[in-house]
């Protein structure tokens, strides 16, 4: 065989290895296939894809650096690149590279796919299918642009055409098991909305199953989620609360936020909501879920002994990570001297004993809402895959992490010396303007105008969290109590989130 034939063999050998979720194994096969041709830009390419879709970004930005050193960059390169930039939420680059790839290649599908998403995430309906329509009449269109379609459809309010598309769509058999599970999840949305929650809670449990073995490989090898906050919980029971109330309260340095907020609870919690309406003061700046604690959470975090050296951080080294962190913030392009710096974290209520060594002066506002709800939208909803998220491909595991985490966040507010405060999801949408304005005193802020115009403070700034619709339709009560359509299906983890229920004030059945 020649060296050509050769690398197209390896190249569709990596591709089935990549489509049946065996990532280790394509990524092997891919990078012998740039070491025996690193001028051959095809080779790169895939790999850069391949990195990708296994949730691999960093490495999938450095194949891409790797490639412009070796081979000429095409369009396929720079879309897999605008890819990668659009998951990690680095819009105007991923914007950029898709119409650099569009440049070198007017008609190039994966360009104008990935414009067409952005305009998605936009809510730009209009310019979407203007982007999608070339691509939808093409004879070789790909089964994803299906997908695209009926993504559009859903954000017209066309369920029933949504519908029709997706579930041709799944009848044919070329989808691999992530784009057949997103098709899934997706058709849920439109079956919720078409007022079917029996099929809707089909459809999703059907995808996220399909989620959960891809990634069970991936799974095994690290600690679960549900794992990790009830070890966290069991070392904190036996912790000596002293040093952790030890830290002084010491007045902003140069270069760092006059106040700082910690926004944290349960993903779907009401967390963007609330961030939405802060981030409109004029004297607030937010960060959606950056990742301004990830790199001392794991130097701490990951063990005992870790957490006894946490407990017993001297302010010199204290005061290193706070560079880090403000450094990172930074970076995020946060300008956040002398206004108040709001980090919003739904994932985050695991970290707050760094807050409490780091940022003992910070305040925490932790999100709640009907834990049903919760459950149900996190079961429902298609999430980059993490730890966390992991754990909600599976309506049990994503209840005993919502148990796991309440449970950890009742411990450490007994514990930690922060100021806490709750805020109720759905007394913020019964009553905005009362529910925000004794919210934003609390943070030392006065209620401005801009705060309770929400669609326009969605229009303004790009959200990257599955809450985005909603917060485009506006502050409505349509969401809450969801659950009750799907009573039936979430019978089996009621018993677990009952304590909750009754806890935050949910036990009557209604939520609000």
């Amino acid at each position: 065989m020649s060296g050509a034939g050769d690398r197209a063999a390896r190249l569709a050998a990596a591709g089935r290895l990549q489509a049946e979720g065996r990532f280790d194994e394509a990524i092997g096969l891919l990078r012998r296939v740039v070491e025996q041709a690193p001028g051959d830009p095809a080779g790169w390419a895939a790999l850069v894809r391949c990195c990708f879709a296994a949730r691999r970004a960093a490495l999938a930005l450095q194949v891409f650096d790797q490639a412009r050193r070796h081979a000429p960059i095409t369009a396929d390169l720079l879309s897999a690149q605008a890819a990668v930039l659009q998951s990690l939420s680095r819009v105007d680059e991923a914007q950029a590279a898709f119409q650099a790839a569009l440049g070198l290649e007017p008609d190039h599908a994966d360009a104008r796919f990935g414009l067409a998403s952005l305009a998605v995430e936009r809510g730009d309906w209009s310019a979407a299918e203007a982007l999608a329509a070339p691509l939808l009449v093409r004879p070789d269109r790909a089964p994803g642009l299906d997908w695209l379609a009926a993504r559009i459809a859903v954000g017209r309010g066309d369920l029933a055409s949504a519908k029709v598309t997706l579930e041709a769509l799944l009848a044919g058999p070329a989808l691999a098991p992530a784009p057949r599970a997103e098709a899934l999840l997706l058709l849920g949305e439109a079956l919720d909305g078409l007022g079917d929650p029996a099929g809707a809670f089909a459809a999703a449990t059907h995808g996220k199953g399909l989620l959960r073995g891809l990634y069970a490989e991936r799974a095994a090898g690290r600690e679960g989620e549900v794992a990790r906050l009830l070890r966290l919980d069991a070392w904190f029971a036996q912790a000596d609360p002293g040093p952790w109330r030890a830290a002084p309260i010491r007045a902003p340095a140069p270069g760092e936020a006059a106040a700082h907020v910690f926004l944290v609870g349960f993903p779907r919690s009401g967390t963007t909501l609330l961030e939405q309406m802060l981030a409109a003061h004029v004297g607030v700046v937010a960060l959606e879920e950056g990742p301004t604690l990830a790199e001392p959470f794991a130097a701490f975090m990951g063990d005992a002994e870790g957490l006894q050296r946490l407990a017993a951080l001297p302010e010199r080294e204290a005061a290193a990570w706070r560079a880090r962190y403000w450094a990172t913030v930074k970076a995020e392009g946060c300008a956040v001297e002398g206004r108040l710096f709001l980090d919003k974290q739904p994932a985050g209520t695991a970290w707050l004993p760094l807050v409490a060594r780091l940022f003992p002066a910070a305040k925490v506002l932790f999100a709640v809402r009907d834990p049903r709800d919760v459950v149900l939208s996190c079961l429902r909803q298609n999430f980059q895959m993490n730890a966390m998220t992991y754990a909600f491909t599976d309506l049990a595991e994503t209840a005993a992490c919502y148990d796991a985490c309440m449970a950890l966040a009742r411990r450490y507010r007994a514990l930690l010396p922060l100021a806490w405060r709750e805020a109720r999801h759905e007394a913020l949408i019964a009553d905005p303007q009362g529910e925000l304005a004794a919210l934003a005193a609390w943070l030392g802020l006065a209620l401005e105008p801009a705060m309770l115009d929400l669609a326009g403070a969605a229009a303004r700034r790009l959200v990257r969290t599955p809450s985005a619709a909603q917060l485009r339709e506006g502050l409505t009560t349509r969401h809450a109590g969801r659950w009750r359509g799907y009573a039936e299906q979430l019978a089996p983890v009621l018993p677990m989130l009952a304590p909750w229920i009754e806890a935050f004030g949910y036990g009557d059945g209604a939520s609000g």
